[in-house]
């Protein structure tokens, strides 16, 4: 016997069950003005109950930001664990992103060059809505592309 799967939740879902509607709900989650607390408080009601989160690919796809911040590190994944200031830095950054919904998305690299090279892929592939840059230096050509590209940082 094939069990039947269950049907997605969606937001025309949450905007039924809170009584309002799609927009509204947008709204609601993206932090804009034009909605009472009463009714933000009943579309995040509602979203509970239905266990509905919006859609990170889709707000990407729809032109909306990107919720992911990049951090490229220039250290060995060895070192980086030996390293409590590191450690307890990321630890930081994940925990005010969380209370963002918002994602860090790591990578470690072996040099300057393909640092720049990484952050400028992911900003160009909307991967990363801004990024976090550590250890600056005299001349740092991070500087240059962030500029040249827009990207927040």
């Amino acid at each position: 016997m094939t069990a039947t799967p269950t049907p997605r939740v969606t937001i025309k879902d949450v905007a039924a069950r809170a009584g309002v509607s799609k927009g509204a709900v947008s709204l609601a989650f993206n932090h804009k003005p034009g909605l009472s607390e009463a009714t933000r408080d009943r579309i995040f009601l509602a979203a509970r109950e239905l266990g509905w989160s919006p859609s990170l690919t889709a707000r990407t796809l729809a032109g909306s930001r990107v919720d992911v911040v990049g951090l490229a590190v220039c250290r060995p994944a060895r070192a980086l664990g030996l390293e409590p200031w590191y450690m307890e830095f990321v630890s930081g950054v994940e925990s005010v992103l969380a209370e963002h919904s918002s994602s860090l998305l790591l990578r470690l690299v072996r040099n300057m060059d393909e640092e720049v090279g990484v952050q400028e892929a992911w900003w160009r592939g909307r991967q990363i809505g801004g990024s976090i840059l550590v250890d600056f230096h005299a001349d740092d050509p991070r500087v240059a592309m962030t500029e040249r590209l827009g990207m927040p940082v």
